[in-house]
């Protein structure tokens, strides 16, 4: 009996050990994200899949509140010199980050034929110049891209081209009681750069010359536009609180926003009226999207080349079809891969829901902001001369020409 017991001690023993070695060996990767409520829970969900099947892995997820937060964290930890394994990022918080030489290149680790399955802009958008070479720093993540809402019960077909959308705003805008207020607008504008930027776009902008030493923002293309959004904004609601609440109200007939507001959208409108996602009315050079959205990085500071290694495998673990499809699936988000997009599962899924082709599309023929340090910054610059010209400040020329001054002064390398 004794020697029975000090057998099954023994065993035990070995048991707790090879546990302990077991947890010893196991990588972990941090990874920091701002993913909230049910986008956190479809990520905790993937992690949890893939660390089924890579048990030598632990992934950690560490949500840091919204965009803003996470971005001075990382920026304050990677000051430190321990930032996470891995994060969301934006391109300005990346070239930051390239600056101080803190993230490790991906292109050597992301199969190329994933590469290639990425539509052009979202390559574009992540890959950086490291050591006078273009190189793939980043991978696309959450991605949206912006659509036209509109409501059913008032428009049949939604407007093709710049001048449509004004007509209709135009016939859309009623005073319905006639006490001199207007109960219902054609349109909504909601006074944030993107807003303008996209119309600036479609106008045949670019926001810098070659070697990004001359904003563009006041030449022809930001006249044109910022005149049309004055001109309808006469038929808009303007606010700056999102529009979706509004929409679903009917005081709102038709907005452009991002896709990442459809869940907000179908909520708002639920037993009011119908409602569907359009591809952007056509400006005078193009019909593109703004694409929008974070991308994934590791880093090289505080962190192992296991841990990194690790990271790596995670990532590519994101950007297999099965995940993006339940990635897009729960969260709203769009996937990152064209041949998911042109899959069966896809159109399927797509005839299911119909208020996803619509984004599903504007993300093949979208665009993305050109890599600046101090994007933000030029962003809020832009965004100030929108409200102004909106709120009757000042002219589109007199707007445009003050906020290009000022980016070149402030934010743009002088040679």
């Amino acid at each position: 009996m004794l020697k029975r017991i000090l057998v099954l001690l023994l065993m035990l023993g070995l048991l707790g050990w090879a546990v302990m070695v077991g947890a010893q060996d196991q990588v972990e990767v941090t990874f920091w994200h701002a993913m909230s409520k049910a986008h956190q829970a479809t990520l905790q969900s993937l992690a949890d899949q893939f660390m089924e099947q890579h048990p030598d892995i632990k992934i950690t997820l560490v949500y840091q509140g919204h965009y803003g937060d996470l971005s001075q964290k990382l920026l304050a930890a990677v000051a430190a010199g321990n930032p996470p394994v891995m994060a969301q990022m934006y391109e300005d918080w990346t070239m930051k980050f390239l600056e101080a030489e803190a993230l490790m290149p991906l292109e050597p680790y992301i199969p190329e034929e994933v590469v290639n399955d990425l539509p052009e802009a979202l390559i574009t958008t992540n890959t950086f110049i490291v050591d006078g070479q273009p190189v793939l720093l980043t991978v696309p993540f959450n991605k949206s891209a912006m659509v036209l809402f509109y409501n059913t019960d008032l428009i049949d077909k939604p407007p093709a081209t710049w001048w449509e959308l004004l007509q209709m705003s135009k016939e859309l805008t009623v005073d319905k009681d006639g006490d001199g207020t207007i109960d219902q607008y054609g349109f909504g504008i909601r006074p944030y750069p993107e807003f303008f930027i996209e119309f600036f776009h479609q106008a045949g902008g670019r926001l810098f010359n070659e070697d990004k030493t001359k904003c563009l923002i006041n030449e022809l293309p930001g006249v044109l536009a910022m005149y049309y959004l004055a001109y309808i904004r006469d038929y808009s609601l303007y606010q700056t609180a999102y529009l979706s609440g509004p929409f679903g109200d009917g005081r709102v007939a038709m907005y452009i926003g991002s896709s990442a507001g459809i869940p907000f959208v179908a909520s708002a409108s639920e037993g009011k009226h119908g409602w569907m996602t359009a591809d952007l009315p056509v400006g005078p050079v193009n019909g593109e999207s703004m694409i929008q959205g974070t991308n994934l990085g590791v880093f090289t500071i505080g962190t192992t080349e296991e841990q990194r290694q690790a990271a790596v495998e995670f990532i590519k673990f994101l950007l297999t079809p099965e995940a993006q499809l339940e990635w897009a699936k729960g969260t709203g988000y769009l996937p990152v891969l064209k041949s998911l997009i042109e899959s069966d599962e896809w159109k399927s899924y797509i005839e299911e829901n119909p208020e996803r082709k619509a984004p599903t599309d504007m993300l093949l023929k979208g665009f993305v902001y050109p890599h600046h340090p101090n994007m933000y910054n030029i962003r809020q610059v832009i965004g100030t001369a929108f409200e102004k010209v909106m709120l009757g400040q000042a002219s589109p020329e007199e707007a445009l020409n003050e906020a290009a001054a000022e980016i070149e002064s402030e934010y743009l390398v002088s040679e």
